[in-house]
């Protein structure tokens, strides 16, 4: 759909690199994806984002876009095509944002320390994390009740930025022990996963669940070792 030069900074199992392939591919924008190494960053990544050095980063055209949600939210500006995500009601669009927002305030922290954390720490981290998604169960039937998504019949930016978290629940359960209640307690989450692997730009650049719980178990380790 677009001629323009479109490039992703990126390592694979990135939660928020994900994000941005997400809302590419819904869009269906074409880019060039490169793989980054955190221990040996790249010239362009380090030139690209200067303050944080860190990924994803996209480059638009020779123009550098930090932060994930940053990112997604400039490729719909871009990009609006048939697939807005983020609505025009304000109100809708601060609902959106507000949930996006709280993947990286609330899930992403307690998953971390669910994987990297021992004893009380650990502890702490399940019932977190385990609150958060109970939080999205009831997000879900409030905003959205009866639809299979955030923004209803179709992935909106919230989706967008919830998403990437699925692939890592096999991770949290396997690695970090963590014990996923069942659909009869939270089926909106349950419905909300099955529609999200349902579409087709998700499979398109999700890793599998199983790469991404190695990675987990590569992580633990090498964080047990250095305490």
């Amino acid at each position: 759909m677009s001629k323009d030069s479109v490039k992703l900074l990126n390592i694979w199992p990135s939660m928020f690199g994900l994000r941005v392939h997400y809302a590419l591919d819904l869009k269906g924008v074409s880019y060039d994806y490169q793989e980054e190494s955190l221990s040996n960053k790249s010239k362009e990544l380090l030139e690209a984002n200067p303050i944080y050095t860190k990924i994803p980063v996209l480059i638009h055209n020779g123009k550098p876009i930090c932060e994930s949600l940053v990112i997604v939210d400039y490729i719909d500006s871009v990009w609006p095509g048939s697939h807005k995500l983020l609505p025009e009601d304000p109100y809708e669009k601060a609902v959106a944002r507000f949930w996006a927002d709280f993947g990286d305030k609330k899930l992403y922290d307690a998953g971390n320390q669910l994987i990297q954390a021992m004893g009380e720490e650990h502890k702490k981290a399940g019932e977190d994390f385990k609150w958060a998604l109970m939080k999205i169960d009831e997000a879900l039937g409030t905003i959205a009740p009866g639809k299979p998504f955030f923004g209803g019949d179709a992935m909106n930016f919230a989706d967008v930025g919830l998403a990437p978290f699925i692939c890592r629940f096999k991770g949290y359960q396997k690695v970090g022990g963590f014990v996923l209640p069942g659909p009869e307690e939270w089926p909106n989450l349950y419905k909300w996963v099955d529609a999200i692997n349902s579409v087709d730009a998700i499979k398109k650049s999700t890793p599998s669940p199983d790469e991404v719980a190695e990675f987990a178990e590569v992580l633990r380790k090498r964080v047990l070792g250095a305490a």
